[in-house]
């Protein structure tokens, strides 16, 4: 068995709350040991890791703008036009970033999707059909 399948086990036990927490832990390394395969603790754990890493990843927003953007001025970007259709109750976390780069507007990431409202965006538009 892989060390993937391990960690997946864990997480999915873990998440579904039917065992106390230092219970599964126990349970669950005493199950690896009988298996035989108690050399793979320290791969199961980076799995773990991994997996949450993803799970972390994918439940978080990351909005970046020119300048600092206070909570509520993001939460009203976040029911604006471009950028609600791209959001989930999947997303709990939100990310505020400044971006140097950007002239204006603001640059919306989840892990599946990236709505770019900036004005560095529409100037390398308008540059792109001034040159074509």
């Amino acid at each position: 068995m892989r060390a993937t399948h391990y960690a997946q086990a864990f997480h999915d036990l873990a998440l579904s709350g039917k065992i106390g927490e230092e219970t599964l832990v126990k349970q669950f390394i005493a199950t690896v040991r009988a298996n035989g395969h108690a050399h793979l603790l320290q791969q199961i754990v980076r799995s773990l890791e991994r997996i949450l890493s993803r799970e972390e990843k994918q439940n978080t927003i990351e909005v970046s703008s020119a300048t600092a953007l206070s909570e509520g001025e993001v939460s009203a970007f976040l029911k604006q036009e471009p950028f609600k259709y791209a959001l989930s109750s999947g997303h709990k976390k939100v990310v505020r970033k400044t971006d140097e780069t950007l002239i204006g507007g603001t640059v919306l990431r989840t892990s599946t999707t990236k709505i770019d409202a900036s004005h560095k965006h529409a100037l390398l538009d308008l540059y792109q059909t001034l040159i074509t």
